[in-house]
C-alpha cells in the first residue's frame, strides 16, 4: 500500500502520494490496467482500459468501491451485487438516506 501524505491546499483536504500520479484510489500498483502502475503512467495511461476489463467481467472498478468506504480485509466481489451489499452495509441506497 502506498503511504500517503495529507496537507491542506486553500483549505481542501488532498491526499498526495509518493508513487501515485494517477487519482486512482487501487492498491494494486502491479497490475497491468492500474494507471498508478510505473509502465501505465510512463505512457500516460488511464483508467479506460481497466474500467473496459471490469464491464466486460461484469464488475465495478475498485475505485467506486473505495468511493463508498474502505475494503474489509479479504474483499473479493468487485461484481456489481457485490457493490450493491458494500453500499447498504455503509447505509447507502436505504429507505432512511432517501427520506423515505
Amino acid at each position: 500500500m502506498t503511504k500517503l501524505d495529507t496537507k491542506s491546499t486553500e483549505g481542501v483536504a488532498c491526499a498526495a502520494a509518493t508513487e501515485r500520479q494517477h487519482f486512482c484510489t487501487c492498491d494494486d500498483i502491479a497490475c497491468p490496467l492500474n494507471p498508478n502502475n510505473p509502465r501505465n503512467r510512463e505512457q500516460g495511461k488511464g483508467c479506460d482500459a481497466c474500467i473496459r476489463k471490469n464491464l466486460a467481467h461484469g464488475e465495478i472498478p475498485t475505485c467506486f468501491f473505495k468511493s463508498v468506504s474502505d475494503l474489509p480485509e479479504g474483499w473479493g466481489d468487485f461484481t456489481v451485487e457485490g457493490f450493491v451489499r458494500h453500499c447498504l452495509a455503509h447505509g447507502i441506497g436505504t429507505a432512511e438516506q432517501a427520506g423515505a
